[in-house]
């Protein structure tokens, strides 16, 4: 496997039904991303609250694009927490999935 394409949280410019969009202007488009293994056919990215920092890891073509959870500061663990939170229930509001790896 490539070593993944990591981005920030915090670059993010929308999260949609179709995907993620960053503000350079990439994106992870959530169907392509869809790996039949993990979880039949809703599984697109692995995910691990408990790691420093916490992240997800799409299954994006080229080379998988690994989410991080990394602000730093007081009160940043909570944040960081509650934002991955928030990602992995749009994902699932999406009719997505993610493998739990924590």
């Amino acid at each position: 496997m490539h070593t993944a394409s990591e981005k920030s949280f915090y670059e993010i410019k929308e999260i949609n039904q179709n995907g993620i969009t960053f503000t350079n202007g990439e994106k992870i488009v959530f169907q392509s991303c869809i790996k039949q293994g993990c979880n039949g056919k809703t599984c697109i990215a692995e995910r691990d609250l408990f790691a420093q920092p916490p992240y997800f890891l799409f299954f994006t073509a080229e080379r998988p694009t690994k989410i991080l959870f990394n602000k730093k500061g007081i009160f940043s663990k909570s944040e960081n927490r509650k934002h991955f939170r928030e990602l992995q229930r749009m994902i699932i509001e999406f009719g997505y999935s993610s493998y739990d790896l924590g």
